[in-house]
């Protein structure tokens, strides 16, 4: 196992425990990869050091994404890595497996960064 190469990523409910668990254990993680979730933004700033990669469709009638907005709009305030994807027309399942691939090269080339070397 190589510590410094643990990602979470998670879609709806596991989106959203992504971004918990980013902010609540920010030193074990490489990168986050939450689809279809929300977060609070306020927790951002704990996971400024974490390459992010974020996915949600525009017309997910089960996860607002107004959750995914606030917390990349947070993220670019912060100059943090962030990709974000919004699926025009996309909906709450239906954006997931057509952005694994991407999502997978995306963590590939990420390497755990502790939060104090960052600032």
């Amino acid at each position: 196992m190589d510590a410094d190469r643990i990602y979470l990523i998670g879609h709806s409910m596991g989106a959203i425990g992504t971004w918990a668990l980013g902010a609540k254990y920010p030193d074990l993680w490489a990168a986050l990869a939450p689809f279809s979730g929300l977060g609070a933004p306020a927790t951002v700033a704990r996971m400024q050091h974490i390459p992010q990669f974020v996915v949600h469709g525009d017309a997910d009638p089960t996860v607002s994404v107004n959750g995914s907005r606030a917390m990349v709009a947070e993220m670019k305030k912060l100059g943090m890595d962030v990709t974000y994807i919004e699926v025009p027309g996309g909906n709450h399942g239906d954006v997931v497996v057509p952005n694994l691939p991407k999502a997978f090269e995306f963590l590939a080339t990420k390497k755990r960064v502790a939060a104090a070397t960052q600032q």
